[in-house]
């Protein structure tokens, strides 16, 4: 079948100047729609090295769109470009994953590996014990036998009692021992747990709640205000689907209930926790306050460092400094800053 040209409606024969669009796959004579020899000749070159290169016909990485494919080709490159970046940085996120679950994992084994190895010597020591006591019950029967025989007021087996009384003792201390270090790993995994489902997590205070409605228009609401401040504050372009989870904490009241966003990613996170100090630039933003979504140790610490923070500064008395408490949960520290001039 014959290829006719869309501009011109005339073939476009083998030894004419023609252009097929990678989009459309509809030919056209090079002249007719703008490309001069030169061009052209550059565009036959690409096409023939790559034909070279792997023994198929190619465009060498060259493409060439006719007009009305042109805007709908760029907006697919643009969103192929976007989609491979999301993917390199799912990519990335999921190696980061791995490499701390297996951490994790490493970890709960080797105090599964110490309580079992306690428990362990604990039963043997238990065994040993009982071996004893019954040695020992052996012997002062014999003893007993003997005393009595010249003594009938001694009750050795009250010494005997005390003996396997304080016996037991022991290995009652032992056994809570293990229980508790059995204790402590189990609250340990439970936090490590906490601490994984909440990692891509923000929470945002002072964000106006919608009317009560639907559960989808109020979902709607609460994730439009979010895109909006990513783009307006941030310049973040993320899409919906990076948006995982949205959730009003408490139950309504006459304040706005804080706002939890569960992101596809760590990194988008971290992106917007590193300048969450632009919110102070945007005046639609500005009462907005962003912080990590913490498990209940990590608040209990945030808690205690604040009141220490707060200690701090009450006795400087060259009241030149301020003391605030900063970096990620888990590593949360006290710093001594300068005051600016404003809050002197």
């Amino acid at each position: 079948m014959a290829n006719i040209c869309k501009k011109c409606m005339a073939e476009v024969k083998s030894n004419h100047n023609g252009v097929a669009c990678e989009l459309c796959n509809k030919w056209y004579h090079a002249k007719c729609v703008g490309i001069t020899a030169e061009t052209y000749k550059f565009l036959k070159s690409c096409c023939v090295e790559a034909s070279t290169d792997n023994g198929a016909l190619g465009n060498g990485g060259v493409m060439w769109f006719c007009q009305d494919c042109m805007g709908t080709a760029s907006q697919m490159i643009k969103n192929i470009s976007a989609v491979q970046k999301r993917q390199d940085d799912m990519e990335a996120e999921l190696k980061q994953t791995t490499k701390r679950m297996n951490s994790i994992d490493m970890e709960l084994k080797e105090n599964k590996r110490e309580v079992e190895a306690k428990i362990n010597d604990n039963k043997q020591e238990i065994k040993e014990l009982q071996r004893e006591i019954l040695d020992i019950n052996a012997k002062l029967q014999m003893v007993q036998e003997d005393v009595t025989s010249s003594n009938g007021d001694v009750k050795w087996s009250d010494i005997v009692s005390q003996a396997v009384e304080t016996k037991f003792e022991t290995v009652s201390a032992d056994i809570n021992m293990v229980e508790k270090t059995i204790e402590e790993t189990r609250i340990k995994a439970q936090e490590i747990r906490d601490k994984e489902d909440r990692r891509n997590n923000i929470i945002l205070y002072k964000v106006p709640e919608a009317q009560p409605g639907s559960y989808e228009a109020v979902i709607k609401h609460d994730s439009d205000f979010f895109l909006d401040m990513c783009d307006k504050v941030f310049g973040l372009d993320i899409a919906r689907e990076d948006v995982k989870r949205v959730y009003r904490i408490g139950r309504r009241g006459p304040g706005a209930r804080p706002l939890l966003i569960q992101l596809s990613s760590g990194m988008l996170k971290n992106n917007i926790m590193e300048t969450t100090f632009k919110l102070q630039k945007v005046e639609e933003f500005k009462q907005i306050v962003i912080t990590h979504d913490m498990t209940k140790m990590e608040r209990e610490q945030c808690k205690s460092l604040v009141t220490e923070a707060k200690e701090r500064e009450a006795q400087d008395a060259s009241g030149e400094f301020i003391y605030r408490v900063r970096g990620p949960p888990g590593a949360m520290k006290i710093v001594k800053l300068k005051k600016r001039a404003s809050q002197m």
